[in-house]
């Protein structure tokens, strides 16, 4: 069965991207031009164009045409290694960035809330849905592209009147704190999702329709019951994570995942 007319010139368009006929940044015909071009209604090459900035390919900018989207660096992130302590990780922190010459994650904002556990939070952190919990907000720009977003909670009654529960960094982490506390962190859970954005996190990774984001969610313990729940937010189309087991040869690592 044959694709209908939106779909055929999106795939004429899609192999002009893919081949570098239409060069990254290059801004596509006008409306008018691509009606002329594949005999087509005005409304039919709309729907070519949405699929197309759906899948990532083309964006829109208002009043200037639709451009090529220049295919996004992607940094990779550290997740763990599995010869390393867990209460050496530090979930308020970004996971570390490999590469040959990583940039330095900047955190641009950190917000202190006392919220309502929604019932994921809750099954996670073994407390009842509606119980209240702190949640702790940052987001970071890496060589000033939007990066992640943390949102960490943790239970009331483990944090309240601490340093965790005041806006503001903490120099010596928070699971430095939760330790003095007596709360020391003895190991974690990583669970990671793709989903698709919510209206915050559209707008933080400045995103085109269709582009998901994905999700790691940690849920850490003390030898007694779950302490922290900690939520890192990537774009998907900017990320790869990585998880480093024992000993790898010298010749097939990078730089990054040599150290440590």
């Amino acid at each position: 069965m044959p694709h209908a007319k939106y779909q055929q010139i999106a795939d004429r368009l899609r192999e002009q991207i893919t081949s570098g006929a239409l060069a990254p940044e290059e801004r596509l015909p006008s409306e008018p031009d691509l009606v002329r071009q594949f005999d087509a209604s005005r409304n039919t090459v709309r729907l070519a164009l949405a699929l197309l900035t759906n899948q990532g390919l083309v964006v829109t900018r208002q009043g200037l045409g639709t451009f090529v989207q220049a295919p996004p660096k992607p940094f990779t992130a550290l997740l763990s290694r599995g010869n390393g302590p867990p209460s050496g990780i530090h979930a308020s922190l970004a996971h570390p960035v490999l590469g040959p010459d990583p940039a330095t994650p900047e955190t641009v904002r950190v917000l202190v809330e006392t919220v309502q556990a929604t019932a994921s939070v809750a099954e996670k952190l073994a407390i009842e849905p509606g119980a209240p919990v702190i949640v702790r907000r940052s987001s970071q720009h890496m060589e000033d592209v939007p990066w992640l977003m943390i949102n960490s909670y943790f239970p009331m009654d483990l944090v309240r009147d601490t340093p965790l529960a005041q806006p503001g960094t903490i120099p010596a982490g928070t699971f430095a704190v939760l330790a003095d506390l007596g709360h020391e962190q003895i190991g974690f859970v990583d669970e990671i999702a793709a989903r698709m954005p919510d209206t915050r996190e559209f707008d933080f990774f400045r995103l085109t329709t269709g582009t998901p984001v994905i999700v790691v969610h940690r849920t850490s313990y003390s030898v007694e019951r779950p302490i922290r729940l900690t939520r890192y937010i990537y774009r998907s189309d900017r990320v790869q994570l990585a998880h480093v087991q024992g000993s790898v040869p010298d010749g097939y690592r990078t730089q990054a995942t040599a150290t440590g």
